[in-house]
Formats: C-alpha cells, structure tokens, sequence
C-alpha cells in the first residue's frame, strides 16, 4: 500500500505552489496559535490556500480550537480540521469539516475517541512540533479497527522507512525536518523525505 504523506507548517503562497500531488497527499497550516513559529493568519491562510495545486488536501492544524475559530476554518476552506489538545462537543455538533485527532504520545496511548467526523488519528509525540519521536513501540498495543492512522513526530528521511515497516500508517506526517535552519520549507529535504518513504513502500 503507498504511504500517503503530509507535510505541515506552510507559511507562505511561495512554498506550496510547485508541490506536486503525485508526491504529497495532504498539506497543513497551523492557525491560532502564537507560541508556534508556524503560526499564521487566517487571512494568510486564505492566501496559501489558493496557490495549493488541486489534488492536495487542506489541513488546519489548530490546538484546542474554539466554535467561532472552527467555523472560520471551515468558511476560509480548509477540507480537514486536526485538532490537538482538547475537541470541543459542540465543534462536533455545529460543524461540518472532517477532522484529524491528534494523539500526543507522553506515558502510553490515552484511549482514542470515536465520533463519525474523526476521520484519522494522528500520532504525535509529547510535545507536537519538537522535531522529536516518540517510542514508537508504544502503538503496537493499540487495536486498530478499520481507523486511518497517521505516524508524526521527529520523522526524516533517516527513520521515516524503520517507522513504516514498524507501524505501517496510512500517512507520514513531518515539518521540522524538512525546513531550513533560518525557517520555511527546503525543497531539497521535502524531495528527499518523499523518496525515502516510496523506497519504504
């Protein structure tokens, strides 16, 4: 099965428009929150959405969002909503966008949510955006069902193929190591990423 892969962190139109859909599945923002140095605008966003190439899915990653910040996510056009830190009943009863839970790996895997609109679970170390794994091992204990997982957290072209043949996700996830050390997106590191998970495959 081919791995999907999904690259996150994207602050600029410049950065998204040459990626190529036969490469890369999904692409992330990260939308209200300020301590994250990928944070944008919603505004900004708009603006990264519109030079994304067709075929590639839009994904605004938030932390413990609210109604009203759901609801711009969903009117700016994002097609999928990752939520890490706490998931509101109520964004699960007045919205509409698919989402993508993420689960950060400290001591063990908490127990997963099932609600029809968590499309995939992200596995994520402790702290999301560290460029830092998690014990992967951690996930061989957790039943799987029909659930669509994705594998984040300190992946590089080094570890990405040990985490497939180990976990077999759905969709690799990354962002820190495929930037460049001043910030913003290395093409050299993201072409490099996406052949080490197809030579995985």
């Amino acid at each position: 099965m081919k791995t999907k892969i999904k690259i996150c962190g994207f602050k600029t139109p410049d950065e998204v428009k040459n990626l190529n859909p036969a490469d890369i599945d999904f692409m992330g923002i990260v939308l209200f929150f300020p301590k994250s140095r990928r944070s944008v605008s919603v505004e900004q966003a708009k603006k990264i959405l519109a030079a994304v190439p067709s075929g590639i899915k839009k994904t605004a990653v938030t932390v413990s969002p609210n109604l009203e910040q759901v609801q711009a996510v969903e009117k700016a056009g994002f097609d999928y909503l990752q939520v890490h830190g706490t998931l509101e009943d109520e964004i699960l009863e007045k919205t509409s966008i698919s989402i993508i839970r993420a689960v950060n790996i400290k001591n063990g895997v908490p127990e997963l949510e099932i609600h029809p609109r968590i499309k995939a679970f992200l596995f994520d170390a402790a702290e999301p955006g560290s460029g830092k794994p998690f014990d992967w091992n951690a996930l061989s204990r957790v039943p799987r069902g029909n659930r669509k997982w994705v594998l984040a957290g300190g992946l590089n072209p080094s570890n990405v193929g040990d985490a497939i043949h180990l976990i077999h996700p759905d969709m690799v996830d990354v962002s820190s190591s495929v930037e460049k050390p001043e910030g913003g997106k290395d093409f050299h590191k993201i072409h490099a990423f996406i052949e080490a998970v197809r030579k995985a495959d």
